[in-house]
């Protein structure tokens, strides 16, 4: 799915714009000023609480075919670019050398094997709450429509005002689903309840087991961790004429950490995912997933 992973450092590199979610309102839908899309896809979601998060759509072949044409454009304006600093490069050159000087580097020509623009990945993102919540009473529920394909649960994953990312991505471990045109996929509260968080044994994890059986046994509340419960598919009433199904979740390869932010896997999912040690595992099948080797723009100090 992707060419390069980086695991600790990324960049920001949408518009603020580009990652605003695009919520469907019961009201609208209420009122008859939204309706379904036959194109569109859709995804709902709900929880005991109100969400954040983003979703990654997994590039197809029209997507492929489009990124591969800009990419040839922006390849060519930097053929152009080079030959002007090609230019002025040979003329300070003439300077420099006629003055005993070091002459300055020689640009590098841009090879369209090496070439790229911006990550293919982020071409079609979703991201939704914590505002704009489609109905509220037992749960709280979120309705995007989105283009059909194949989506990544990125992470919890919240953007600001100013576009700054903020929350945890799940980039060395998360599940995707396909999402149909004209259909609600339901994922209910499968986000919040599959994963079994229990099962997870990281520092941070084992330290807060530590930490909360110290306090349990000096009579105070334990802190509060994710607790994994039974998962709740249904669509809201105003939704009941919408063709609908429940999302099938499968394990999904590694990912890159494009906004810099904090770095995590979702928890083990029994019947769909699992891991080796830092190795993911399609539990539907039981064979190990390739994903590309982690990769990070950090500069190691010696």
């Amino acid at each position: 799915m992707n060419r390069l992973l980086v695991a600790s450092l990324g960049l920001a590199l949408l518009a603020p714009q580009a990652l605003l979610a695009k919520p469907v309102e019961e009201k609208n839908v209420s009122s008859g000023k939204e309706e379904l899309d036959p194109a569109m896809g859709y995804i709902l979601l709900s929880g005991p609480e109100r969400q954040t998060g983003t979703f990654i759509r997994v590039p197809d072949d029209e997507t492929w075919k489009k990124y591969e044409e800009d990419r040839l454009k922006a390849f060519a304006k930097a053929q152009k670019r080079y030959a002007s600093e090609l230019s002025t490069w040979k003329a300070n050159a003439e300077i420099a050398k006629s003055n005993g000087a070091i002459p300055l580097v020689k640009p590098e020509a841009p090879t369209l094997a090496t070439f790229t623009i911006d990550p293919i990945e982020l071409r079609d993102t979703e991201s939704f709450g914590p505002l704009f919540a489609y109905a509220k009473g037992e749960t709280i529920t979120y309705l995007s429509a989105v283009k059909p394909g194949k989506w990544v649960w990125y992470g919890q994953i919240f953007f600001g005002n100013n576009g700054a990312a903020m929350g945890t991505c799940y980039c060395l471990g998360s599940v995707q689903f396909e999402v149909k045109p004209g259909v609600v996929t339901d994922l209910g509260t499968s986000l919040v309840n599959a994963p079994r968080w229990e099962m997870e044994n990281d520092v941070a994890r084992l330290t807060l087991r530590d930490m909360n059986a110290k306090r349990v046994a000096s009579g105070k509340e334990p802190i509060r961790t994710l607790v994994s419960g039974p998962v709740k598919y249904g669509l809201p009433a105003s939704l009941q004429s919408w063709p609908s199904v429940q999302a099938e979740l499968h394990a999904s390869p590694k990912m890159n950490n494009y906004f810099g932010v904090l770095v995590s896997r979702v928890a083990p999912i029994p019947g769909v995912l699992a891991y080796h040690r830092d190795v993911i595992v399609d539990e539907r099948t039981g064979q190990e997933i390739d994903s590309p080797t982690l990769v990070t723009r950090a500069r190691i100090k010696k």
